[in-house]
């Protein structure tokens, strides 16, 4: 009998998880990044991210079909022992659990600068703790089908931000790499971050009900990702001018500033309590992949009393400790950087290690 299969997730939903881990402030900041070190040819910097996205997910799932049945954190001591092995699980535990607490308070700090900036600080993450406590104490199969239902009733948001399409400029594009392939490839740098997220496949796996389609699963999670990023990042490039949109940290919600109807004057009040629902799964998600993996480390079943931990443990911090911007920007590009070495490298480290050598102690 399978080990995990009473919570089986349909391809579908395996797809639109690995797509809801990726779908973070990204859609927010990407334009003014990728701006500020390609210009308008940041487009293209986004198409490199999505190839080494899909190639390094690709690597995971090549990974995984060793042993069908394992996470990472089974397949990691089969390979390296049990003191290796502890040690190297340990690392993807603090990176997902770092990813959970740059996502979380990053949110919480967005939302009392725009929305709630009279709300105190614990009391807004306490707001935020609570659903996110109620979403991750679950299994696998629920926060499938809360991906899965979030994504198909917020599409409507994709259709708002086409709205200034009506005031776009298309000679903003042109020329076409104005200063060569060196900004564009400089640029590929924040794309990675934008497309951290895949490496939640490593928890997925084998879940997975039919997983020989995991490979096309994970391209096409991928691709709903750079779909709307594109279409994100080519509206901020044709709204505003090349030297305008770096002056603004965040374009895609000063576009939708500027959406106005005779029933409704602040849209982007709407679109960002909406958004809330999609950003909720980032860090839900590489919450459940961290107490998963803890719960695995100490041998226990149930992973809920470290999700209570953690956001026990996130709560205390909120009341200490209150990071600035500059923090904040310091985390995410920490984030960042952890991403491109167990998201991107550890892939490719495994796929080969695994090929070469065999299952310790005999276990296949």
């Amino acid at each position: 009998m399978k080990k995990y299969a009473l919570n089986e997730i349909t391809v579908l939903q395996y797809i639109f998880m690995i797509h809801a881990t990726q779908l973070g402030f990204g859609l927010l900041s990407l334009p003014a990044d990728l701006a500020m070190y390609a210009g308008t040819d940041g487009w293209i910097s986004l198409l490199i991210g999505w190839a080494l996205a899909v190639l390094a997910s690709l690597f995971i799932v090549q990974v995984m079909k060793k042993h069908q049945d394992d996470t990472i954190y089974d397949l990691i001591p089969r390979y390296f022992g049990k003191v290796l092995g502890f040690i190297l699980n340990s690392c993807m535990i603090v990176f997902f659990m770092f990813g959970f607490f740059v996502s979380f308070l990053s949110a919480v700090g967005f939302f009392k600068l725009e929305l709630l900036a009279n709300t105190p600080n614990f009391l807004l993450v306490l707001l935020f703790a609570l659903p996110t406590y109620q979403l991750a104490r679950n299994n696998v199969r629920i926060l499938a089908r809360y991906a899965e239902i979030t994504f198909w009733s917020f599409l409507w948001i994709l259709l708002i931000i086409l709205y200034p399409l009506k005031e776009s400029h298309w000679l903003y594009l042109l020329p076409v790499l104005k200063e060569g392939w060196g900004p564009v490839l400089k640029a590929a740098n924040p794309t990675g971050l934008s497309f951290l997220g895949f490496e939640i496949s490593f928890i997925l796996y084998p879940f997975l009900k039919h997983k020989e389609k995991a490979a096309m699963g994970i391209i096409a999670g991928n691709t709903i990702t750079l779909v709307i990023y594109m279409i994100v990042i080519l509206i901020c490039f044709l709204f505003f001018s090349p030297d305008d949109i770096t002056s603004y940290k965040y374009p895609t919600l000063k576009v939708l500033k500027i959406i106005e109807f005779r029933f409704m004057e602040r849209i982007e009040i709407i679109v960002l309590v909406a958004y809330l629902f999609l950003i909720f799964r980032v860090w839900t998600h590489y919450l459940y992949a961290s107490t998963f993996g803890i719960s695995r480390l100490l041998g226990k079943q149930d992973h809920k009393p470290f999700v209570r931990l953690a956001i026990i443990g996130m709560l205390i911090l909120s009341t200490f400790y209150r990071p600035s911007s500059s923090e904040f920007v310091s985390m995410l590009k920490l984030f960042g950087n952890a991403g491109w070495y167990f998201a991107f490298a550890l892939p490719l480290i495994l796929l080969a290690y695994t090929s070469v050598f065999k299952p310790r102690g005999g276990l296949q």
